[in-house]
């Protein structure tokens, strides 16, 4: 709706234990809470997690999609929180997460 307020997101956490491990291939999931109360959630990978997951040989398929994921360059508070504030301000923060369903 042309006009329409996005919510503000008012913070975020881990949902998963950050480890610093060269060899881990699984992703991060984070949740974000609104100014509205509405919280949605998104997966994040680094670089090196992802190349880690499409190498394993028993991937398949040996590919993937998934709207709601961001690629942040480390799981650095500071580098996720710069990213999504980029994605907020330029109106993308929405579709780079999902809604969490009740």
């Amino acid at each position: 709706m042309p006009g329409k307020q996005q919510p503000k997101l008012v913070h975020w956490k881990f949902d998963d234990e950050v480890r610093d491990d060269p060899g881990e291939w699984n992703w991060i999931e984070i949740t974000m809470v609104f100014n509205d109360g509405s919280k949605r959630w998104s997966i994040l990978y680094t670089p090196e997690r992802l190349q880690n997951n499409l190498s394993r040989s028993n991937i398949d398929p040996p590919g993937l999609f998934i709207k709601h994921m961001i690629i942040v360059r480390s799981y650095l508070v500071s580098d996720i929180q710069r990213v999504l504030e980029d994605l907020e301000e330029n109106n993308k923060l929405l579709d780079a997460s999902r809604a969490y369903e009740s």
